[in-house]
């Protein structure tokens, strides 16, 4: 989960920074740009978004403070 998370972050913050570079044509399906940024919303959702990975990650650190 904690994996999972921060790739999808780290990804999603690649890919909009990437798209900030290339400016409008950032958007534009010309270039992979555009694929790298929905590539990275999908990753970022698929499996639960970042929050409830979040959510699991902080469960079983209390479940593992708690024993």
């Amino acid at each position: 989960s904690v994996a999972k998370c921060l790739a999808g972050d780290v990804a999603n913050k690649c890919a909009t920074d990437a798209v900030q570079i290339f400016g409008g044509a950032g958007f534009n399906s010309e270039y992979p740009v555009e694929k790298l940024m929905r590539d990275a919303k999908i990753f970022q959702i698929y499996e639960g978004t970042a929050q409830i990975q979040r959510i699991i990650i902080a469960r079983e650190h209390y479940r593992e403070a708690k024993e």
